[in-house]
């Protein structure tokens, strides 16, 4: 009987180590040196290779067939985001987890990861949605995201511009007992940011504005909407294999590209960085009708290295809260959340309509693809469907640190603790939206004007009952 391979993970000592080296202003300098002793420490796992490419990874790059970090060609794609694929394949990692099984392989929910006649462990991005479990399931990092941190350092550390965080509402729990809302904003303000946001704020007005897609599209007992919000794998699963139901999405923007696109609209200067729990995020953000709302993304896993690197400690921080959301906006970070904050705000705003309001929630892709398959049959009893792709919605993500089930505990406690109940009695909504040009209508927000465009995902038809 063969003894199974203990699983390992380089990926935490690399990010740290790059993390560290880039905010000391070195990494360069460094680069082969974190190299060649990150290897030696696990040569035994590892080639030289792997470990290179690791670092290439964690510096945004794409692996390559050669064992130095750097190519000549290099120095253009570090400066921020590429719209490649994200979730990447490093084939010289993959051990078969000791089993002769790929773990990655096993979780993935579209089949797009196989293994070449070599052995080598590959990603057919023509499939891949993005979801991003296969990397929290490859212990060896054969399969991997790119990380952007880098060129985000090397911001925060010129001050050149103001660098705002948009911070995801499961961000809840997640760096350790005790790290409020106030202390995490505390710690990202010592790293350089010009303040913390909640997120939740901006699915606060996203939650209106669906209130009225659904008052508008759905008007008789056939029409149903598919909500837009939170999670792009849900609209990739949707554009890949059931294209026909793609024009009942809603046209709204997630929560992240509103955040973004309204600061850059009050300060065009500013840099707008999504910190969540989801690596499909990553790829949101590169999408050519959002491209350029957000300038990084960053996981709760990646914020909490760069932490460490930086010997910042969240827990120790002052607590100074700026919060700014209702309950119905913070429990969008778990299963349910979505459907929930736009069915309180429906029956604030058009109480009639909120009685026929019938919602679904699917919780993650297996659940969404069935019930996408009786929704496509017309056997699927609801008119306003939420799917999350990860199993207890956001706080389910890949780039989590707590489990799920906690994190949903958690996410409940920072919606309770707002004491604002719904987005319709939020006053810091009207004030954005009135800075924006809002007029109280509902056309502002559905229609053609500056508002409605800002929220407004532009690559999908207007009208999606057409």
């Amino acid at each position: 009987m063969n003894e199974q391979v203990k699983p390992f993970t380089i990926k935490p000592r690399i990010l740290y180590q790059v993390a560290k080296a880039a905010w000391e202003g070195n990494l360069f300098e460094r680069r082969e040196e974190i190299c060649r002793l990150v290897h030696e420490e696990f040569a035994d796992q590892t080639t030289r290779r792997h470990v290179a490419n690791q670092i290439r990874i964690a510096m945004g790059l794409s692996p390559h067939d050669n064992d130095s970090v750097i190519n000549e060609n290099d120095q253009e794609a570090l400066m921020g985001m590429e719209s490649d694929s994200v979730i990447v394949a490093n084939p010289d990692a993959c051990q078969k987890c000791g089993t002769g099984k790929c773990s990655g392989e096993a979780v993935c929910p579209v089949a797009a990861i196989s293994h070449n006649d070599r052995g080598q462990v590959q990603i057919d991005h023509t499939k891949c949605i993005g979801e991003g479990h296969c990397v929290a399931a490859c212990s060896f990092g054969a399969l991997t995201e790119k990380s952007n941190f880098v060129p985000l350092i090397e911001l925060l550390r010129q001050q050149t511009h103001p660098v705002y965080a948009s911070v995801a509402p499961a961000f809840a729990g997640q760096f350790g007992e005790g790290v409020s809302a106030g202390k995490l904003r505390s710690a990202l303000l010592k790293l350089g940011f010009m303040d913390m946001i909640e997120t939740a704020l901006y699915a606060d007005i996203v939650t209106i504005k669906e209130a009225f897609e659904f008052d508008h599209y759905v008007k008789n007992e056939n029409d149903f909407l598919i909500t837009s919000c939170c999670c792009p794998v849900w609209i990739k699963l949707i554009e890949n294999k059931f294209p026909d139901l793609f024009k009942h999405i809603s046209p709204s923007v997630s929560p992240m590209i509103a955040s973004a696109r309204i600061i850059k609209t009050f300060e065009p200067n500013a840099k707008v960085v999504f910190i969540g729990p989801c690596i499909a995020k990553k790829s949101e953000a590169t999408l050519p009708e959002l491209k350029g709302a957000i300038d990084f993304v960053l996981t709760f896993q990646e914020l909490s290295t760069i932490f460490e690197a930086t010997e910042i400690n969240p827990a120790v921080e002052i607590d100074e809260e700026n919060a700014l959301a209702s309950w119905g906006g913070r429990v969008y970070g778990r299963t349910g959340g979505v459907s929930g904050a736009v069915e309180a705000t429906l029956k604030a705003l058009v109480p009639r309509r909120a009685q026929k309001f019938k919602a679904v929630q699917l919780d993650g892709i297996p659940d969404c693809q069935k019930a996408l398959e009786k929704l496509k049959q017309g056997k699927l009893n609801a008119n306003f469907i939420e799917g999350m792709a990860c199993k207890g919605g956001c706080v389910g993500g890949p780039g989590r640190i707590i489990p799920p089930e906690q994190g949903t505990k958690e996410v409940n406690n920072y919606g309770q603790a707002s004491t604002i109940p719904t987005p319709v009695e939020n006053p810091h909504v009207y004030s954005i939206l009135t800075r924006l040009g809002y007029e109280a209508k509902e056309s502002d927000l559905t229609g053609e004007g500056p508002v409605a465009a800002i929220l407004a995902r532009h690559s999908i038809p207007n009208d999606p009952g057409k």
